[in-house]
């Protein structure tokens, strides 16, 4: 029987010889590259998350809070488990070991994703769902990348003098590598490769670690084996479906990106969520956006001069083409630049290139000092609601960027029963004198677009027909006719409190099975990856 040894050779009963001599081959600076890569990795893993889930729970406030939840309880674990590991068997091969089985797990991510999610999702209400795939999705990894740190500490601490120096190096080095890991995601990495990709990338890089790590160990069959792990990689493209034709993809800062078509409507996606909807040779194909232009042409027509537009959120750039041969001169507001250059190459948009602002709208206008006759937010993040726009504060910002008689029209993607509704026309009402809403729907649980129009004064809401298309006409009827009721209850949105996110909850549920349904279930299980 031995007694354990907390000398320089880190020996404890058992092999103790080959432990001693894999401690004595191992140098520390190749201990702090394996953290660093395994601290860039957690956060690559963690933000990247919520592009697995959102083509099915959306990227919300949900998918965030589920990603950081089990990814806190995660590494909790591994820390715990990888510190009791470390004490039992301080073996280099057991780390490298653990970070080649989290390459592994990080590899299959978005194959281990697909089949998981496209079950999980129908069945289970969203927040236990997104949980639950979270869990099962990330935390295997994510619990041995835990573990690293406290074996790499136990390896590198030569003796109880320096535990302390040696344990804050360690996490500096892992933290160092985390700040790598969430700067190179979101600058670099999201921007230019898609999610399939990116986990491929994270993944092989662990093995990498590994690999190099056994051939320092003189272990090279294990080495000799990583190669068949990647065999599934080799055919990870989308296959070919009937149903859909895939145009473009481009990853963004703000969701991916694509473009599609099918039943020759050409669809702008963000995140599997549809944001543009585009007919060949019709124009009018889209009822909202047919009722909008429909009260801006009117209103120009009336007051007989040019009048200023702002547009916040210009999606595939349907409105300004409908609004392109009225007297309105139009500013657009959109956060994301790859979707206008989407927008200009597949759906025909074109505006001066000093009228295109790439901003968030509120930001927009707060520092913009410019008068508006009109302004129309119609800003989508995939299936959320650009929420901070839609708050007392933000409200009273966007009254003040319009003229002395100019309106506000909102678009929302909602039904007419929900919570979300009542709460962004008693928050419009605590800004403005005169409040209207329309919806073409009479099902108060269906999914439809419904436009608020917000003004200082008394305006009594018209279109005129002879201004106008057939489409814009009947579209416009419909809307007109299903004006809504005031609501009798309702919060008013607040900077401090805003909880539009939860209550759109269902309403984003019932827009992804919609999408489901158009698209098909089989392409949006891949279309992310």
């Amino acid at each position: 029987m031995c007694a354990e040894d907390t000398g320089t050779d880190g020996r404890i009963c058992g092999d103790t010889t080959s432990m001693t001599i894999d401690r004595a081959k191992m140098s520390d600076l190749a201990l702090f590259a394996t953290v660093f890569v395994t601290g860039a990795c957690v956060l690559v893993i963690e933000l990247m998350g919520t592009r697995v889930m959102a083509p099915f729970y959306g990227s919300g406030i949900y998918t965030w809070s589920a990603l950081i939840a089990v990814t806190l309880a995660a590494l909790a674990l591994g820390y715990a488990f990888g510190g009791r590991l470390a004490d039992r068997r301080p073996h280099p091969v057991i780390l490298f070991g653990l970070a080649m089985a989290a390459g592994l797990w990080t590899l299959f991510t978005p194959f281990v994703a697909r089949p998981l999610l496209s079950s999980l999702a129908p069945l289970l209400e969203l927040r236990t769902g997104v949980l639950l795939s979270s869990l099962v999705l990330f935390s295997p990894n994510l619990f041995l990348l835990g573990a690293i740190g406290p074996f790499v500490i136990r390896l590198v601490t030569s003796s109880e003098s320096v535990i302390g120096s040696r344990s804050g190096m360690v996490f500096a080095v892992s933290t160092v590598g985390s700040l790598a890991g969430a700067l190179g995601t979101g600058f670099f990495l999201v921007p230019n490769y898609g999610v399939q990709t990116i986990f491929s990338l994270c993944g092989l890089l662990l093995m990498m670690i590994s690999g190099l790590g056994f051939l320092y160990l003189r272990r090279p069959l294990v080495v000799l084996a990583l190669p068949f792990f990647a065999l599934p990689l080799l055919n990870t493209g989308p296959v070919a479906h009937a149903t859909i034709k895939i145009l473009a993809q481009k990853p963004s800062f703000y969701g991916q990106l694509q473009v599609v078509e099918k039943e020759g409507t050409r669809v702008l996606l963000v995140d599997g969520i549809g944001q543009n909807y585009s007919a060949q040779n019709d124009l009018y194909n889209v009822r909202y956006l047919n009722f909008l232009s429909s009260l801006v042409t009117t209103r120009v027509a009336k007051s007989g001069v040019c009048n200023r537009m702002l547009l916040i959120g210009a999606g595939a750039g349907h409105l300004p083409k409908l609004l392109a041969n009225t007297n309105v001169e139009m500013d657009i507001v959109e956060l994301d630049a790859d979707a206008i250059e989407l927008a200009k190459a597949w759906f025909g948009f074109s505006a001066a290139q000093n009228r295109i602002h790439i901003s968030d709208g509120r930001r927009y206008l707060e520092q913009d000092r410019s008068s508006y006759d009109q302004i129309v937010i119609d800003a989508f993040s995939s299936d959320q609601v650009a929420v901070h726009l839609l708050t007392k504060e933000a409200l009273v910002t966007t009254l003040a960027r319009l003229s002395p008689h100019g309106v506000l029209a909102i678009n929302v993607t909602s039904t007419i029963s929900g919570k979300d509704v009542s709460a962004i026309y008693q928050t419009l009402r605590a800004v403005f004198g005169n409040v209207r809403a329309y919806s073409p729907a009479s099902d108060t649980n269906k999914l439809t677009s419904i436009v608020f129009v917000a003004s200082r004064d008394q305006e009594t809401i018209t279109v005129e027909n002879s201004l106008l298309q057939f489409r814009q006409v009947v579209d416009s009827s419909a809307f007109l006719d299903g004006e809504l009721d005031q609501p009798s209850s309702g919060i008013v949105l607040t900077d401090d409190y805003n909880p539009l996110g939860h209550y759109r909850s269902g309403v984003r549920s019932l827009w992804r099975g919609a999408m489901q349904k158009f698209l098909g279930q089989e392409e949006l299980q891949w279309m992310l990856f």
